[in-house]
């Protein structure tokens, strides 16, 4: 059989202390935060540790970086309409009121949203963690309320998401 696993690079211990920090040297951004990204050592250490404890040698890791998010194919038409309005939004308050800050985009109603100009002292540096109301009970999948949030950003265009299911073929190469 294969499998496949997706791990968040901002994984953490028990103590809440991210795993990469304790594989590689950290580095930190402006704000003191630290860049979780770049690196690949996580997927690399998960590689290691699979082949050691659980004796399988065809194992790799792939390392997901800008190539995924600038794939026009992944992009929703809600996201490229947002994308737009918030680049307006910006120049417009820039030019016509001599403002700077961070645009932020604000929910109003199932879907349908408000731009606001956010003071930049109040969102950088900053994280926003996923609400626990997103996160199920035992902290390994999403909510009906995340998939309620979610599909309106998804847009019209994205397609349904389907699983294949074969009959298991039989293993003709005994290596």
């Amino acid at each position: 059989g294969r499998c496949i696993v997706a791990i968040s690079e901002g994984v953490q211990d028990e103590q809440g202390v991210p795993i990469v920090t304790k594989l590689v040297e950290s580095e930190k951004d402006a704000h003191g935060n630290i860049q979780l990204s770049g690196t690949g050592a996580l997927g690399e250490i998960l590689t290691q540790q699979i082949k050691q404890k659980l004796n399988i040698q065809r194992v790799r890791s792939d390392t997901l970086g800008y190539l995924q998010r600038s794939f026009m194919g992944c992009v929703s038409d809600v996201d490229q309409h947002e994308a737009r309005e918030v680049g307006e939004k910006a120049a417009q308050f820039a030019i016509w009121h001599n403002i700077d800050g961070s645009i932020t985009i604000h929910r109003t109603g199932y879907y349908s949203v408000d731009y606001k100009i956010t003071n930049l002292k109040e969102v950088a540096g900053k994280t926003k963690l996923m609400p626990n109301e997103f996160i199920n009970a035992k902290g390994n999948h999403v909510t009906d309320a995340f998939k309620y949030y979610l599909q309106p950003l998804l847009g019209s265009c994205m397609p349904e998401a389907s699983m294949l299911r074969a009959p298991r073929a039989p293993k003709i190469l005994h290596i």
